[in-house]
């Protein structure tokens, strides 16, 4: 069988009432057992290792730079977000499950790959191509679906495939990500044309956490609306090193969420929550 039929051989095999393989459900059920210990067991670390992933070498430039020199940001997780971790991680291995069972191969499970002295650990192989699965919000999905992920990649989802790619010695690798509202599935083919030079990329990485200069920002903050205030973009919402790029930003709960301001011009009408966030 051949890759490129994976996302139509699973919806058949969903849809069919084929027996369900006992060794494919056995591997299944020993890694979600495994999947739950490690999460609801293992202690969370709180703060980020200072050294070079080959997961993070594709995040831009002022992101890896503070992982590597920036201060140490304890990182703190809500119930809710440590369960979608957990279910991040279910997905992963139910869309592993779902591929044996429509009749791919799927070996080297978390092999680990090294390039230029960085190791890494591929999530599998499925017929013969490397695969890193994404389980991914609406929003997201939309990315992968379209392929608009390899000019919007804040994660680094394109060098990190790269360089599995790359330490592996193959040409192909894919991004398989499961839509986590719709159960939706996508498959984006990266070759040649849309992989970035992993050992270059390395290279720049290690140059970069040597340097005491930090980069310029990741992304500028953006106008909100005609207020004359500025926001903070989307993908920086997310960052643990928000505050110092923007030690004076403030805070609002909006109806449809937080908001945060980088410059405010027109006082908002809603609560202020800056101290609680940033304590």
């Amino acid at each position: 069988m051949h890759i490129s039929t994976l996302i139509s051989d699973i919806y058949e095999r969903v849809e069919s009432n084929k027996k369900v393989s006992k060794e494919n459900l056995e591997a299944f059920l020993e890694g979600l057992s495994d999947v739950v210990v490690k999460q609801l067991e293992e202690k969370r670390n709180t703060s980020h290792e200072k050294n070079i992933r080959m997961s993070s070498i594709g995040k831009p430039d002022r992101k890896i730079w503070m992982e590597l020199n920036g201060p140490d940001v304890k990182r703190s997780y809500t119930g809710g977000t440590l369960i979608k971790f957990l279910y991040g991680s279910i997905i992963e291995e139910l869309v592993i499950f779902l591929a044996k069972e429509a009749g791919h191969s799927v070996q080297e499970l978390q092999k680990q790959c090294q390039l230029e002295g960085i190791k890494g650990h591929i999530d599998c192989k499925i017929d013969g191509e490397v695969v890193d699965i994404k389980s991914a919000s609406d929003f997201a999905f939309r990315k992968f679906k379209t392929g608009t992920i390899e000019n919007d990649d804040p994660f680094g989802y394109i060098g990190q495939i790269s360089a599995y790619v790359e330490a592996e010695g193959q040409d192909t690798g894919y991004l398989l990500a499961m839509n986590k509202v719709t159960g939706e599935l996508a498959l984006l083919e990266l070759d040649d044309f849309s992989l970035i030079n992993a050992t270059k990329r390395i290279q720049h990485v290690k140059k970069l956490a040597k340097s005491e200069e930090m980069p310029d920002l990741c992304y500028q903050p953006q106008p909100e609306g005609k207020s004359g205030n500025m926001k903070l973009a989307r993908d920086c919402t997310y960052c643990p090193y928000k505050w110092t790029c923007f030690p004076d930003m403030r805070v609002f709960r909006y109806g449809d969420g937080l908001r945060y301001l980088t410059t405010v011009e027109k006082e908002p009408t809603v609560q202020d929550v800056t101290d609680s966030m940033k304590g």
